[in-house]
């Protein structure tokens, strides 16, 4: 039987002294990194390279922020004055229990049916678009290429937005198009960022010489505490990309404050507020990304093989899913995180579109704006709370995955629990969301770092961004299903809590996943180069 790993204390024997000794020895990775062609991570191997890929997550934060929030409540609200009540030509009413429908296609459909519908078409063209990114991206210097690219088109896509305010069907059809094309790039740069990530973990002189003495102070394992080291720093760089990103978010959130508080009354102005904001917001994108991608160091990679890119991202892919046997762990991880992912990002889309129809579409715009505003901001104290911790503790990392599930699991059943007309909770009250944001942004958060922690220190060398698009690519096959089938449940039931049961559902299933994830196993396969080398996964410096 495997012993557990990272929650055994600091020992002051010889285990912890052979590490220090190996810490103080020349770097093993740069000797691997040669002997199968690549360049050592060296190139980032300083705080210019780390502040250049956290100002690319900042840069993608406002508008990311706005495709989460404001196009969807937008899309709402037009959705909503362009239908009509079931069987009749009234307009629809705009708070309450909402019986609304809207052309869609040849038929109508509930109008909140329709932004699900979006999304599960949306998040079809992610799979396919992250395909063909992850699988070029190790190759060469694509990496920053790609990146830099999807970056600024995924800011280009938002500046539309402010001139879309005629209340007109053609105008429906545009933002849908729009919001569609964003959420699909977003899938690309996101696989680009993440697979910053291992690189930055073999950088062991990231963060400076102080970094030993603060790392000593750590709980780390008997055996092998240069694995907990790697991830301690993996934790920090992953924290700080998804704490940067959500400040970006802030920004634009900020901005959409004063814009609803400053531009006129909510029942007039409405959801334009929102239009101005994203535009705004797609700004900041293209001009912080800019400046990040130009001064970000290239890491070359492989040679590219002599074929078309596109046939070249097929076969890796096929490749990818062969390697199962080889790093069976990273699998399962990748599993759980993505059954993780499509509940928690469907969750979200729902209880945004439940906030506005209980508390009234439009008359509650101004409040909508101040609650997107501080789920940020509860996300940024869950990731940082853990990052802080995680070190100092005696609980491993699977420990805190299961924390951060149960509590999210428990948000989605209470909203589950208001099915019912006669029970008078389950996200019915304004007190109701305010404290689901809290509980659910704060460990969703944590979880999604520990996610990429986790799954990183058990990814092979050279095939960062090709496992790390593995996890949205797979999205392909599964994430665009559940946004359908909620889709088709509002249309049947026209309440927004009974499609949070296949999210409750898919969360359990996660959990069975994670308990499932030998995580020592996972790192000791990465180890393992496939000509039989070992892989230096921890601290060399």
């Amino acid at each position: 039987m495997s012993t557990p790993i990272f929650d055994v204390e600091k020992a002051p024997g010889s285990a912890v002294e052979a590490a220090e000794r190996a810490l103080e020895a020349p770097s093993a990775e740069a000797s691997l990194y040669s002997e199968a062609g690549l360049k050592p991570e060296s190139v980032l191997d300083s705080k210019k390279a780390l502040l250049s890929w956290l100002l690319l997550c900042y840069s993608t934060g406002p508008t990311s922020s706005m495709v989460g929030t404001y196009i969807p409540a937008s899309l709402q609200s037009l959705a909503n004055i362009l239908g009509h009540q079931p069987g009749s030509l009234k307009k629809c009413v705009t708070r309450g229990n909402i019986l609304c429908v809207v052309k869609f296609g040849a038929g109508e459909i509930d109008y909140n049916s329709y932004v699900l519908y979006l999304q599960a078409i949306a998040r079809a063209c992610e799979g396919i678009i992250t395909l063909w990114f992850s699988g070029i991206a190790d190759f060469s210097n694509y990496r920053k290429a790609l990146m830099l690219f999807s970056i600024i088109l995924f800011g280009a896509l938002a500046l539309p937005f402010a001139a879309l305010t005629a209340k007109t069907y053609s105008v429906l059809i545009a933002t849908s198009v729009l919001y569609c094309f964003l959420t699909a790039i977003s899938s690309a740069y996101q696989t680009m960022e993440s697979s910053y990530i291992p690189l930055f973990m073999r950088s062991p002189g990231l963060f400076g010489s102080g970094s030993r003495s603060r790392l000593n102070n750590a709980t780390l394992p008997q055996k092998d505490p240069l694995q907990k080291r790697s991830l301690i720093r993996g934790a920090r760089i992953s924290v700080l990309g998804l704490v940067v990103s959500n400040i970006g978010g802030l920004t634009a959130l900020l901005i959409g404050v004063v814009i609803s508080y400053t531009r006129g009354v909510a029942t007039v102005s409405g959801y334009q507020n929102f239009l101005l904001a994203i535009t705004i917001a797609g700004c900041l994108t293209i001009v912080c990304g800019a400046v990040g991608g130009f001064a970000i160091p290239s890491v070359d990679g492989k040679t590219r093989p002599a074929t078309n890119l596109l046939l070249l991202s097929i076969r890796r892919f096929i490749s990818l899913i062969r390697s199962m046997r080889q790093y069976p762990q990273a699998f399962k991880l990748c599993i759980g995180w993505i059954l993780w992912n499509t509940a928690y990002t469907n969750f979200l889309s729902i209880i945004a579109l439940l906030f506005r129809q209980t508390l009234g579409l439009g008359t509650s715009d101004a409040e909508y704006t101040v609650w997107t505003f501080s789920s940020i901001i509860f996300a940024c104290i869950g990731s940082i709370s853990w990052m802080l911790i995680f070190p100092h503790t005696k609980l491993n990392i699977k420990t805190w995955a299961y924390i951060f599930l149960t509590v999210n699991i428990a948000c989605l059943f209470w909203g589950a629990i208001g099915i019912s007309t006669h029970v008078s909770i389950g996200y019915k009250h304004r007190a109701e969301f305010w404290i689901e944001q809290l509980l659910f942004l704060s460990t969703s958060s944590a979880l999604r770092s520990l996610n990429r922690v986790a799954y990183a220190s058990m990814l092979p060398i050279g095939r960062e961004a090709q496992f790390f698009g593995l996890e949205i690519t797979l999205d392909l096959a599964t994430g665009w299903i559940n946004p359908l089938v909620q889709g088709a449940i509002q249309n049947r039931t026209h309440n927004l809590r009974f499609p949070m049961i296949p999210n409750v559902a898919l969360m359990c299933v996660a959990l069975g996943f994670y308990i499932w994830t030998d995580l020592e196993k996972g790192i000791a396969d990465a180890r393992v180069a496939e000509g039989g080398r070992e892989e230096v996964v921890g601290d060399s410096n």
